[in-house]
């Protein structure tokens, strides 16, 4: 009985860590990104990079518009939209990162 009760209470105890997260930092954050109300009145698509310039995230937003992106991970990030200049951004966990694009000061 003892040796079919230890591999049980281990299995329960392995899924309690893992469904609770055991206290883990999530490694994700959120960034939101607004397109100037002085741009063309078109819709942009928005796409938010990783350093290694995996595609994180994408949205079509229209000029004076604001997208929000959840899930993206947590370090530097690159914001783009054809026409406007990029920017670069660092996303961390817990907060909102907020980017305005615009077609000048490039």
């Amino acid at each position: 009985m003892f040796r079919r009760a230890v591999p049980v209470l281990v299995l329960g105890l392995a899924a309690a860590l893992t469904l609770t997260g055991c206290g883990a930092q999530d490694s994700t954050g959120r960034i939101s990104v607004t397109v100037s109300s002085n741009e063309a009145n078109h819709a942009y698509e928005v796409r938010v990079s990783v350093p290694n310039g995996r595609l994180a995230a994408h949205q079509r937003v229209f000029a004076g518009g604001t997208v929000d992106f959840a899930g993206v991970a947590v370090g530097k990030v690159t914001v783009r939209a054809d026409g406007l200049c990029e920017q670069t951004a660092t996303i961390e966990s817990g907060q909102v990162t907020d980017v305005t694009l615009r077609s000048t000061g490039c």
